[in-house]
């Protein structure tokens, strides 16, 4: 059988590549559709791997602009051009599997289904517009296109997946063919060690120019947070991990406050592993606050970024009401790490949160409230490793890639009538 799989984002191509890879093992042959675009660097790269093709993106620096959207509509276009003259040649594709965003694959898939009758996936890893940090604009003329160009051709699709159960409810997607996917992160045998001493810059509030914000405290050492408990009754601070892009997406203000009420039930530390556009006002949210943080930039190292999380006693996963998501690929990380997680994102991760245990929810309207139950439990020589040990078996449970590939192989047999076959 012969697959391409489609993203425009950089971002996704380690799902796309996952999948790739569940297709490779089964002996099929895979074409991956990627673009010349780095979204992080905002730059555009030169690449040459087998089995890819890399189509042209036109350069864009706003992630919210005009000339983002129109790049990525006519990179669509252009994808599904490609595609379309392999269609007519003697080797044509037999599945095309889409990861959306961007929106404007939908239509592209649409079109290609029609002429073909080729199976098409959509693989919905993300939604946009709903999950714009700005209230006001789902209904405008602009937005409602936007949302459109997905809605209208999610019919085309004979199986659709999701990251996460939210999705599946925002979208109202049909049950008979329609299946969440969680992401997964591989175990790569890699125990967290030590974390080297790290030059983070001179500590004090006033260092804190971008890509150098300073360290108020020690560098972690790298302790797992499921050994043995520790008694901090003679206020060792409780170290707190931030993993991912400081951006416009997280709730900076409820996280500040937070860990404020927090701090003034016992000392904590912020340990923030990650960059972006807001770096600076998260930081300086937090000190406000009177809780020191440590700023390790964007850490790429596994043993490295594993050593800072398992030394910590929270994960934070806090997001701008705005947003929807069910789940985080931050979260997935604390939970491989076995961190709890200080939580607000609705859905699948509430849900487990309530269910499993595997951390605090916080309520907004009553954040003294979440302050005293995180304290109280992390200070707790029963519930405290509890959480932590609930946190690694909902990864075991959900987030593995075996998981992952056990949910792809039933899905594709049960809907797209793709029979499993021995997986390498």
């Amino acid at each position: 059988m012969r697959v391409a799989i489609v993203t425009h984002s950089s971002t996704f191509e380690s799902r796309a590549e996952a999948v790739a890879r569940f297709f490779e093992d089964r002996g099929d042959t895979v074409t991956r559709i990627f673009s010349d675009f780095d979204h992080h660097a905002k730059a555009t790269v030169s690449r040459s791997l087998p089995d890819h093709v890399f189509l042209h993106l036109r350069p864009f620096r706003r992630n919210l602009s005009v000339r983002r959207m129109t790049s990525i509509r006519r990179f669509a276009k252009d994808a599904g051009a490609w595609i379309d003259a392999r269609m007519r040649g003697s080797e044509p594709f037999d599945l095309l599997w889409f990861l959306l965003p961007a929106n404007s694959f939908a239509p592209v898939a649409d079109d290609l289904h029609r002429r073909y009758d080729v199976p098409v996936v959509f693989d919905i890893i993300d939604l946009w517009p709903e999950s714009l940090p700005v209230r006001g604009l789902s209904w405008t003329p602009p937005v409602r296109m936007w949302r459109s160009l997905r809605d209208r051709h999610l019919g085309c699709a004979c199986q659709i997946f999701t990251e996460c159960d939210r999705y599946r409810e925002v979208l109202d997607l049909p049950e008979d063919r329609t299946t969440t996917l969680y992401w997964y992160k591989s175990t790569d045998g890699i125990d967290p060690q030590p974390v080297p001493a790290i030059d983070l810059g001179s500590a004090g509030p006033g260092a804190n120019e971008p890509g150098d914000v300073a360290s108020d405290v020690a560098p972690p050492t790298g302790l797992r947070a499921d050994a043995a408990w520790r008694d901090m009754s003679d206020g060792t601070p409780l170290r707190i991990a931030y993993l991912g892009a400081v951006n416009n997406i997280i709730d900076i203000p409820l996280i500040a406050d937070l860990l404020g009420a927090m701090a003034r039930r016992h000392p904590l530390e912020l340990h923030v592993i990650g960059a972006g556009e807001h770096l600076d006002d998260f930081v300086a949210a937090v000190r406000s606050h009177s809780v020191p943080v440590v700023s390790h930039g964007a850490i790429y190292d596994e043993r490295t970024k594993n050593a800072i999380l398992g030394d910590c006693a929270y994960g934070i996963n806090i997001m701008k009401p705005t947003v929807t998501v069910g789940l985080s690929m931050k979260s997935i990380d604390y939970l491989y790490c076995g961190l709890p997680l200080l939580n607000t994102i609705g859905g699948d991760t509430w849900n487990l949160v309530e269910s499993q245990g595997i951390g605090v929810n916080v309520d907004r309207d009553d954040v003294p409230d979440a302050a005293d139950f995180a304290i109280a439990e992390a200070l707790n020589p029963v519930s405290a490793p509890s959480m932590h040990e609930s946190a690694y078996a909902c990864y075991r449970e959900l987030f593995t890639q075996e998981r992952f590939r056990a949910v792809l192989a039933d899905a594709m047999e049960r809907h797209i009538g793709i029979p499993a076959r021995a997986q390498a």
